[in-house]
């Protein structure tokens, strides 16, 4: 199960074209040809980016899916199957039905596969037994260092695998390349990293949760290691990403980079991009495993030159502070590189759908990480992942201390102790602050920070969420997501 690909041989094209599609069948053709991959009977797995119903540049340009697609039926492919998980807590069954992937992919010769098992989930009421059992059918246990994945047993047992991944920018990687893309072969639920239950400095002074996350990436590209590699980035987002945000633009570069190995062909865009790869841990931890060469001078080229492309892209921001919402100061603490993802996630939907939302309500203070900076003068203050939370228990915004007012009788006999030379001391009373919202997780999950904005603002007070949040339980239906709890996905 565990293939190894061939880094001896590792060849990468850079391609030029005046369309996505014609960029990326134009390298395919420099590289050889799809006979060089694909051959007579095959079946063959197309991963490609499927992370929300919102189409391109979100989820992989589909008008490349449809020339791959056709390259593939071309080379006597037997059958073409298409897929990969979503965000979490959202079925690829209703992200078909809202974009008709279902049709569409039959239509041009492939098969989107419902490697949650969501499409069965609405045909009648299945008990529990029974998703198991269809679990069990559909997946394959594989343990890799110790740690145990859950994986397709459609992607493990095709003949050959691709993989069409969209780059975007990425707050925690600096791009989304397509290592990050083969680790949605496997659910939500086993790309979760474990909570820092402890809260101890060296989780965060090593970015611990960080290394977990690289070496579970690696442990995954390692089950299924694919035969073709395209990085399309004809289109990308660039300054906020990888999902489209009020910041994010689109930019034009009119290249793919394509080739036999993930690792080598990551290492050409970057390279591209002029991100320096001593910045992208990925790359070197995968090379530091031998996954792949990340030396160009050992990379047989073809295509463009790397010297003739200087592309400058504008990644996301590295500090929170400087997403800038309106009407909300943001002080970080020191945090680990799990809640700065999510945290840099909330910020920018705040910022992109609750603009109104916030110019309504005021004075509200975001603090993240251990030991944030406190506040002064703010109505409303957020606490975001349990750093923040439990280094604040004896903050002094946790407590409010108000003088209490004196009577009539009392301001008389006040007067007089001040004329005959005396003072009587000012009663002060101290209560909890409840104007505090704690948005729990090591990480918090964003869906449920999105509930807890509801219910402390209320609903009239975030007209625009609490618009949202009806489309969201349309997408992320209750029922749906205890199926996909049983079949073991989140």
């Amino acid at each position: 199960m565990k293939e190894q690909s061939d880094i001896k041989n590792t060849e990468v094209a850079i391609v030029k074209g005046d369309t996505p599609k014609e960029t990326v069948l134009k390298g395919i053709e420099i590289l050889g040809g799809i006979h060089k991959f694909i051959e007579e009977g095959d079946q063959v797995f197309i991963k490609f980016n499927l992370c929300l119903p919102t189409g391109f540049p979100t989820n992989t340009n589909f008008d490349v899916l449809e020339s791959l697609i056709a390259s593939c039926k071309k080379a006597g492919a037997s059958k073409i199957y298409a897929g990969s998980f979503p965000f979490k807590g959202i079925s690829i069954d209703t992200i078909s039905n809202l974009l008709n992937l279902k049709d569409y992919f039959s239509n041009i010769g492939a098969e989107l596969v419902f490697i949650d098992n969501s499409n069965v989930f609405k045909e009648k009421n299945f008990k529990k037994d029974q998703l198991n059992e269809i679990k069990n059918k559909s997946f394959s246990m594989v343990t890799i260092n110790e740690k145990e994945y859950l994986v397709p047993k459609i992607i493990t047992e095709s003949d050959k695998f691709i993989i069409v991944n969209q780059v975007n920018v990425n707050p925690l990687f600096k791009l989304n390349l397509s290592l990050l893309n083969s680790y949605s072969i496997v659910s939500p639920k086993y790309q979760e990293i474990g909570s820092n239950e402890n809260l101890d400095n060296d989780y965060i002074s090593y970015d611990q949760y960080k290394n977990d996350l690289i070496s579970n990436i690696l442990d995954v590209f390692t089950i299924k290691q694919p035969n073709l590699v395209i990085n399309d980035f004809f289109y990308l987002l660039e300054s906020a990403g990888p999902y489209i945000y009020r910041d994010s633009n689109l930019k034009k570069t009119g290249i793919a980079v394509i080739g036999n190995n993930a690792v080598s062909v990551d290492l050409i865009t970057l390279k591209l991009l002029n991100i320096d790869i001593q910045d992208y841990d990925l790359i070197l931890a995968a090379n530091q495993r031998g996954l792949g060469i990340i030396d160009p001078q050992k990379i047989n080229l073809l295509g463009e030159k790397i010297e003739d492309n200087n592309i400058i892209i504008d990644l996301c921001v590295s500090k929170l502070k400087d997403i800038n919402l309106k009407n909300l100061l943001v002080n970080s603490g020191r945090f680990c590189s799990g809640c700065y993802k999510q945290a840099y996630h909330l910020l920018n939907f705040m910022k992109t759908y609750m603009t109104k939302d916030l110019k309504y309500n005021p004075n509200n203070a975001f603090l993240v990480g251990q030991n944030p900076l406190e506040p002064e003068h703010f109505k409303n203050i957020l606490l975001f992942g349990d750093c923040a939370i439990k280094s604040t228990k004896n903050s002094n915004f946790r407590k409010i201390e108000k003088i209490l007012k004196k009577n009539t009788a009392n301001q008389k006999k006040s007067k007089k102790l001040k004329k005959s030379g005396s003072q009587k001391k000012e009663k002060i009373k101290v209560k909890t602050n409840k104007k505090i919202l704690e948005l729990p997780g090591c990480p918090p999950d964003i869906l449920d920070c999105l509930e807890l904005l509801i219910k402390y603002y209320g609903k009239k007070n975030l007209p625009n969420l609490s618009f949202y949040k009806k489309i969201l339980e349309t997408i992320v239906n209750p029922k749906e997501k205890e199926n996909l709890r049983v079949m073991g996905v989140i």
